[in-house]
């Protein structure tokens, strides 16, 4: 189980994932826990939210990265898994739990509003390392800028 050592609170991205097995909440948690590994939240396909780590530590969720010239992205960003893999679709209700989630979280920290939204393939270094959350995630569905259904 990580450690809980506070998260730099002062930039609060978020970067989104995907669990890379299309696990449920108990066997994610499962698997992270043997790696040494954690999400703030992962986000079912029915829509189920669960919180792995207060949103006051640091998850160890995106490994070795640098986006415009920051790196380090576990000290201070939230890291929220969807539970799916990268070529799959994700369902309307994950989308529906992330705006809820994110909802919660601009709240919480209203500084995160001024940051984009960002994936771990867009994080991780070198670029290419890693392709979550996958081709099919779509931001503007969280904000209903584009159907789900579509």
């Amino acid at each position: 189980m990580p450690g809980k050592t506070p998260r730099d609170t002062t930039r609060n991205y978020v970067v989104i994932h995907n669990d890379g097995g299309n696990l449920n909440a108990i066997s994610t948690r499962l698997v992270l826990r043997t790696r040494r590994l954690a999400y703030h939240y992962f986000i079912q396909r029915d829509g189920s939210i669960h919180q792995f780590m207060d949103l006051r530590y640091i998850a160890k969720h995106a490994g070795i990265t640098s986006w415009n010239g920051i790196s380090s992205w576990n000290n201070f960003s939230i890291g929220i898994a969807l539970q799916g893999v990268n070529f799959m679709e994700y369902t309307c209700n994950q989308y529906k739990g992330l705006k809820k989630l994110l909802d919660y979280i601009n709240l919480r920290y209203p500084d995160s509003n001024n940051y984009p939204i960002l994936t771990h393939a867009e994080i991780a270094w070198p670029r290419g390392r890693k392709h979550d959350p996958g081709p099919n995630f779509d931001l503007r569905k969280i904000n209903n800028e584009l159907d789900c259904n579509a």
